[in-house]
C-alpha cells in the first residue's frame, strides 16, 4: 500500500451579490419657501413645519443698511395643506438677538433647543462685523409657549467658534463643529454624550471623518447615520454632503451622496426623514444659499438568498484505501478535542470556524503494525460569508419582534446602508429593528445591504431573507 494517504474535504461558500452602477436615486427641486433673493439654509423639522436660517429682512432689532453684512435669523414656516406653505416668520423673539442666530436643533419632543449665535449680543451695530465675536452654542427650554432658561453650552470658548449643533433623536448625544485647539483641521466635528444630566467632555470624531479642511453641519438620523458637510473629503467641489455611521466604536469611511444632492457648488445642511426617502438640504448652486427638497425612488433588491445554516459537519475518508482492499486495516481518527473515531469513513462536527488538526493512524489489523502513524491534516473553516437576520422564528399578532442584521466575514466590503422589508417594500433602517405584524400568516422578512462604491463607481448589493410565522 502506498505510504501516502489523503482526505477529501469540500467546503463551498457562496455569497450572491448584485453589482451595478450607482443610479441617481434622488429627485431634487427648490423648496417653495426658499427665495432667490435671500440666503436660506440648515433646515430642520419642527412641529409640522421647517425651521431654517435666513438673512431675509425682518422688522426687528436691526435695520440692514449694508447688504454685505445682513445678519442671519431663525425662521419657522408651517406647511399649509398638502403642497402649500405659509409665509416664514421669526421662530421666537426671545431668542432673537441683534447679531447672528442659528442654525438650530431640537430634541424629539420639541421643547429643548440648541442653537448657534454670536457670543457677544450687546445691541451695538459697531460689533456686527467684529471677527473676534465668535459663535457659541446655546440652549433654551420651551415653557408655556415661551423659549426661556437660555444657557451657554458648557464647553464654549470665547476665542473659538462652536456652531451647527445637532442632537441625536434620543437627546443623549450632541454633535457640533468647532475650531478649538487640538483638532485636525479648520473646523472639526465633535460630540458630547449626556451623563447624569450633564454633557461629557467633547470628543473629536477623528481622522476618518475630520480632514485638514472643514467639517460642519452635522445631522444625526434615527438609525445611527451621521450626515455632515465637508470641503476636505473628495467630492464634486466646494462643500459636499457625506454620511457615516459608528459601528463597533469605529466610524466607517464617509459615503458621498449622489450627484442630485451634491454639485460643484456648496451643498450642506441636510435633514431627512427616518427612511432617508425624503428631506431637505442647502445649496448655493443658484448663486444664493437656497433650500431644496429631495425625494427618492423606492430601492429594490432582487435575488434575495435564504440564510445558509452554519453547518460544520463533514465526512472524512482515506481516498486511496477505497481502491485497495487486500489489507484489513483499522482507521483511527483523532480530532484533537478528545474525540476518537474508528472507521474507513467517519463523520465529525466541528464547533465552529477555526483552524483544526486532524490526525489519522492506520493499523494492520492482522499484525498490529502501523501502516501510517498520526498522519496530520490541517483543516481551516471560515464563517459563511453572508448577512444574517437574527430573530425569533415565530411571533404573535400585535406583539413586537426584534430583528438584528448581522454581517459575517464580508471581507473587503464596506457596508454603508441597511434596508429592511417587512412586507411593505424596502425601507432604510439600522442594524436592529422592531416590527409588529398585524395579521396571522407567514412573512418573508428581507434584509438588503449596500456597500461603498468602488473605484469604478460600482456598488455591491446583497440581500437575504428569513421566514417568520405569525400566530
Amino acid at each position: 500500500m502506498s505510504k501516502y494517504f489523503y482526505i477529501i474535504l469540500l467546503i463551498t461558500l457562496f455569497t450572491k451579490a448584485e453589482l451595478h452602477a450607482q443610479p441617481q436615486r434622488y429627485m431634487v427641486k427648490p423648496a417653495p419657501f426658499s427665495s432667490r433673493i435671500n440666503d436660506e439654509f440648515s433646515p430642520v423639522y419642527y412641529k409640522g413645519g421647517i425651521v431654517f436660517c435666513s438673512n431675509r429682512s425682518v422688522n426687528s432689532l436691526v435695520s440692514y443698511k449694508d447688504e454685505q453684512n445682513r445678519l442671519f435669523k431663525i425662521f419657522y414656516v408651517i406647511k399649509k395643506g398638502s403642497t402649500g406653505w405659509d409665509q416664514p416668520k421669526i421662530l421666537a423673539k426671545e431668542i432673537t438677538t441683534a447679531f447672528n442666530d442659528g442654525p438650530v436643533t431640537f430634541n424629539e419632543n420639541g421643547n429643548i433647543m440648541y442653537y448657534s449665535r454670536n457670543n457677544s449680543i450687546e445691541n451695538s451695530l459697531r460689533n456686527i462685523s467684529d471677527t473676534s465675536n465668535k459663535l457659541g452654542i446655546y440652549s433654551a427650554e420651551l415653557i408655556n409657549g415661551i423659549w426661556t432658561n437660555i444657557k451657554s453650552f458648557t464647553y464654549n470658548i470665547l476665542l473659538y467658534s462652536f456652531c451647527t449643533p445637532a442632537l441625536t433623536p434620543n437627546g443623549e448625544r450632541i454633535y457640533f463643529s468647532s475650531d478649538m485647539p487640538g483638532g485636525i483641521g479648520g473646523m472639526d466635528l465633535y460630540y458630547c454624550d449626556r451623563r447624569n444630566n450633564e454633557w461629557d467632555k467633547p470628543v473629536n470624531l477623528g481622522p476618518v471623518i475630520n480632514t485638514a479642511k472643514n467639517e460642519s453641519f452635522p445631522f444625526a438620523c434615527k438609525y445611527g447615520k451621521l450626515f455632515f458637510a465637508s470641503d476636505g473629503h473628495n467630492g464634486f467641489g466646494g462643500k459636499d454632503v457625506f454620511y457615516t455611521q459608528e459601528i463597533n466604536g469605529e466610524w466607517i469611511t464617509p459615503v458621498h451622496l449622489d450627484s442630485a444632492i451634491n454639485s460643484a457648488a456648496d451643498d450642506f445642511g441636510i435633514v431627512t426623514d427616518s427612511t432617508f426617502e425624503n428631506g431637505y438640504f442647502s445649496t448655493n448652486r443658484r448663486k444664493t444659499d437656497d433650500i431644496f427638497s429631495f425625494s427618492s425612488a423606492p430601492l429594490e433588491f432582487t435575488n434575495c438568498d435564504t440564510i445558509k445554516e452554519k453547518n460544520y459537519c463533514f465526512t472524512f475518508y482515506d481516498e486511496k484505501q477505497r481502491l485497495i482492499d487486500t489489507i484489513q486495516a483499522i482507521y483511527k481518527w483523532d480530532f484533537g478535542d478528545g474525540i476518537i473515531r474508528i472507521g474507513k469513513e467517519v463523520k465529525h462536527c466541528f464547533p465552529g470556524p477555526g483552524k483544526y488538526s486532524v490526525k489519522l493512524t492506520i493499523i494492520d489489523e492482522l499484525t498490529g503494525d502501523y501502516i501510517a502513524k498520526q498522519v496530520e491534516y490541517k483543516v481551516e473553516l471560515e464563517n459563511i460569508k453572508q448577512a444574517v437576520i437574527k430573530s425569533d422564528d415565530a411571533g404573535i399578532v400585535d406583539k413586537t419582534i426584534s430583528f438584528e442584521g448581522v454581517i459575517t466575514d464580508l471581507k473587503g466590503i464596506n457596508i454603508t446602508d441597511l434596508f429592511w422589508d417587512f412586507g411593505e417594500g424596502f425601507k432604510s433602517g439600522g442594524p436592529t429593528m422592531n416590527h409588529t405584524f398585524k395579521k396571522k400568516g407567514e412573512y418573508l422578512v428581507k434584509l438588503g445591504l449596500l456597500a461603498e462604491k468602488d473605484s469604478l463607481g460600482v456598488v455591491q448589493k446583497t440581500c437575504v431573507m428569513k421566514k417568520i410565522k405569525i400566530n
